[in-house]
């Protein structure tokens, strides 16, 4: 069963904000470490040389975990439909980059890579971050969703094998996003309910009812999301498509 897994850093040790005038807000409060599994594979774990290496606490990343939440909420937004077969390579990792031309391009190519950033989750944050991208399918009549994630050859090996798959039932995959989002909020309502009865942490600037008015309105969002319009029009993607593979490819990293 694909699972995304967090674990909050107690109040206490989360690190403020502001350097000498430390503050907390909604989002610091959600440092965290955080990942996902699939049957057979865990995506976003550290291989143990790296752990020993940074001297890590956990082997998984650790950030704020609403960033994550925010991304998953946006990708899950983007799977309401499945892409196109033909067009599955312009998400899927392997489209090869290409150089930008000297003159300006159009709204085609402008579609191609709103598409890309839709079904790709952004980990820039961190060292050596892999690329991570999800797609939903259909497979021999099957709706599917596979979720990748990808170390570039000239990496740190930071996050261990250069590919890692888990493809799964659409259903299931949409399931763990949004049992994600439930053990997420209730977690941060705990914490939220426990900051109104404490107060701030000594020391710390933190507005409770702002925290409070924050964390009602976030409560909703990924099904306020799902029910936003989405439309992409996939012929002016293919039209983009086609030009990008005009231009000539950017130089390969070398695997050896």
């Amino acid at each position: 069963m694909f699972r995304i897994e967090f674990v909050l850093r107690p109040v206490l040790d989360v690190p403020a904000w502001g350097g000498d005038e430390p503050r907390l807000h909604w989002f610091g409060l959600t440092s965290a470490w955080y990942w996902m599994s699939a049957p057979g594979c865990e995506f976003l774990r550290y291989t143990d040389d790296a752990v020993r290496h940074w001297d890590l606490e956990r082997p998984h990343p650790d950030y704020y975990v609403a960033r994550l939440w925010e991304d998953l909420n946006g990708l899950r937004w983007a799977l309401r439909e499945p892409v196109p077969e033909d067009l599955i390579p312009l998400v899927d990792g392997t489209f090869v980059s290409r150089e930008f031309p000297d003159d300006d391009f159009g709204d085609d190519v402008d579609a191609v890579f709103d598409v890309q950033g839709d079904y790709c989750l952004d980990l820039g944050y961190l060292t050596d971050s892999p690329e991570v991208s999800c797609w939903r399918h259909v497979v021999d009549g099957a709706d599917l969703v596979t979720f990748r994630q990808q170390v570039a050859p000239a990496g740190l090996g930071t996050f261990g094998p250069a590919q890692l798959d888990a493809t799964v039932p659409a259903v299931e995959f949409f399931a763990a996003v949004e049992d994600f989002d439930r053990r997420f909020i209730a977690a941060m309502e705990d914490r939220v309910t426990a900051l109104e009865r404490s107060g701030p942490p000594p020391g710390i600037d933190l507005d409770v009812r702002q925290l409070r008015a924050e964390h009602t309105n976030r409560s909703g969002w990924l099904g306020q999301r799902l029910t936003t319009p989405r439309a992409v029009d996939w012929a002016k993607v293919r039209v983009g498509a086609a030009e990008l593979r005009t231009w000539p490819p950017l130089p390969q990293p070398d695997n050896g």
